[in-house]
């Protein structure tokens, strides 16, 4: 333990809980935002010399604008802590001076000074992303959850790193879907964002009786039975229909979720450019309209016999993948966004032994194929 060796008041003084784990102690607290980012820095992993210098992988500037938007959003949570190191230097200089350090004192973390201390373990984007909010005008301060190590050298460092990137098995996107963010049954329509309306048409015609897709839509849930003939996942057809009506699903979330006073909901996308055939119709909250549009290009499909064989690539997800491209594609060609089966008579020309599964690779080239093989 440390103590304070001069009477000027710290930068930040917090309660915090202290965790006892296998690889040493570490302590929680929390910590406002915009005092949180004076306070951090990543190192890019390399090696030199044999080692591990550092712990994080390269940015990527679409996710930091992503985790920006959804930082100023309504909604905006990160119940996960960010995990840290403390009393390092950028240069890798292990931080001696008692002045600056971080140090725990009874059950209080005391952060002497403003000064980048701590290495970011995991929860880089994240903290590029609060920055990227930060230097907006609209962006209202919370609360942040971190863990923060004190003297953990970098090569321990990135042991913990490893540990939480590589260990922990990747959640399915179904269960994602069914779980996590789309709360249909409690949420206005007019906040549904694309992928949430995708969602919901996935369910139905996962339950209607007079859907062709009756009880072939998978879910990872448990207690979920898969249909022993064929079925494609709820991601699948989330993924065909959103390809209607957003071409970033993700921006379209945060933006109608944003707080403002100018629009609600689907309205706040009016400004953002997208050329998604069905986006207007969206907007509008014509959602019936799309339904019938999907319903009936499904329909088209089903007569044609392409849903009668667990043996056909129209009953996989490449197969439903190219499928609704070429819808987007063809209704992207119209002026009226209105389907009617005259707009699909060309596949009347497939022949159903060209659809055999076993002739295509299931990747992006064999939907490339598939959609060659449709369009003649």
């Amino acid at each position: 333990m440390n103590n304070i060796t001069t009477t000027a008041k710290p930068y930040f003084d917090t309660s915090c809980i202290e965790v006892f784990q296998p690889i040493g102690p570490f302590y929680v607290f929390k910590i406002k935002a915009t005092k949180l980012v004076n306070l951090v820095f990543s190192m890019a992993a390399y090696s030199q010399e044999g080692k591990l210098s550092g712990v994080q992988r390269k940015l990527r500037e679409d996710r930091i604008k992503e985790i920006g938007l959804y930082c100023k959003s309504n909604n905006a949570t990160f119940p996960n802590s960010i995990i840290l190191s403390a009393n390092y230097k950028k240069s890798g200089e292990y931080v001696n001076d008692e002045d600056i350090r971080w140090f725990v004192s009874g059950e209080r973390l005391i952060i002497p000074q403003k000064i980048e201390l701590a290495s970011i373990i995991d929860g880089q984007h994240r903290i590029e992303g609060l920055k990227e909010a930060i230097r907006s005008n609209d962006f209202v301060d919370f609360d942040i959850l971190c863990s923060v190590y004190l003297d953990m050298p970098f090569s321990q460092q990135a042991e913990v790193f490893t540990s939480i990137n590589f260990n922990q098995k990747k959640v399915d996107k179904s269960i994602a879907y069914e779980l996590f963010g789309y709360d249909l049954d409690n949420t206005d329509k007019q906040f549904w964002s694309p992928d949430t309306l995708a969602v919901y048409f996935a369910r139905v015609l996962n339950n209607d009786n007079n859907s062709f897709l009756k009880g072939r839509i998978h879910t990872a849930i448990n207690g979920n039975v898969k249909n022993q003939d064929w079925f494609v996942s709820t991601a699948c057809i989330v993924e065909c229909i959103t390809l209607l009506i957003s071409t970033d699903a993700t921006k379209d979330r945060y933006t109608i979720h944003q707080n403002s006073f100018i629009n609600k909901g689907r309205k706040r996308l009016k400004s953002i450019k997208s050329d998604s055939p069905l986006r207007a119709l969206y907007i509008e909250g014509k959602d019936k309209d799309i339904f019938d549009i999907v319903s009936i290009f499904l329909s088209k499909i089903n007569s044609l016999g392409w849903f009668n064989s667990k043996d056909l690539v129209t009953t996989k997800t490449i197969g439903f993948l190219a499928l609704f491209e070429i819808l987007r594609d063809i209704l992207k060609d119209k002026e009226e966004k209105v389907l009617t089966l005259a707009d699909l008579a060309f596949l009347d020309n497939v022949e159903i032994e060209l659809l055999k599964k076993s002739e295509y690779s299931f990747s992006g080239i064999g939907k490339g194929q598939l959609k060659q093989v449709l369009l003649g």
